[in-house]
C-alpha cells in the first residue's frame, strides 16, 4: 500500500518537474554570437570548401561552435525584420548565409561587393554553410 502511495505521488511530481524544465527552455531568451569567443577564424573560401570537399569531418569540426568567418558580401537578403547575408567564397559556387540576429542595426550597412567580418553559430550545409545568430565584427 505504501509503495503504490509513493508511486502515484512521484509520478505527477516528475510531471510537474520535466515540464518546468520544458517551460524554463522555451521562455529562455535567445542570445547571439556577439558576447562569446570565436572557436575559429577562418574565411569564406575556406570554410565552404571543407565543407563541400567532407561535409561530415565538417560538421564534427564546425558545427555547433561560434565561426568568426571573413569573405566579401555577395548579397543581402531581407525577410521581415531579419537579414541574411550571403558571403561568398573566391572561386563561386555556393557561399556562407549569415542569418543576423533579430533586431542587429548596422549603420552604415555595408553594400555588395565589401569585405566583411561576421561571428556566428554554425548550423550546417545546405547547398551552402549556414550561420545563425550572427553579428558584424568590426
Amino acid at each position: 500500500m505504501k509503495k503504490r502511495t509513493i508511486l502515484w505521488g512521484g509520478i505527477p511530481l516528475l510531471l510537474l518537474t520535466v515540464a518546468a524544465w520544458a517551460y524554463h527552455l522555451y521562455v529562455k531568451p535567445h542570445q547571439s554570437a556577439a558576447g562569446e569567443t570565436a572557436d575559429f577564424t577562418i574565411s569564406a573560401d575556406s570554410l565552404y570548401h571543407q565543407y563541400q570537399a567532407d561535409e561530415h569531418s565538417a560538421d564534427q569540426k564546425y558545427l555547433g561552435k561560434v565561426i568568426e568567418v571573413s569573405g566579401k558580401l555577395a548579397e543581402i537578403q531581407h525577410s521581415g525584420n531579419s537579414e541574411i547575408w550571403i558571403l561568398s567564397p573566391q572561386s563561386g559556387g555556393g557561399g556562407i548565409n549569415c542569418q543576423l540576429f533579430a533586431g542587429t542595426k548596422i549603420d552604415p550597412e555595408p553594400k555588395s561587393g565589401d569585405a566583411v567580418t561576421v561571428k556566428g553559430r554554425c548550423t550546417g550545409f545546405l547547398m551552402d554553410v549556414n550561420l545563425a545568430d550572427c553579428v558584424l565584427r568590426k
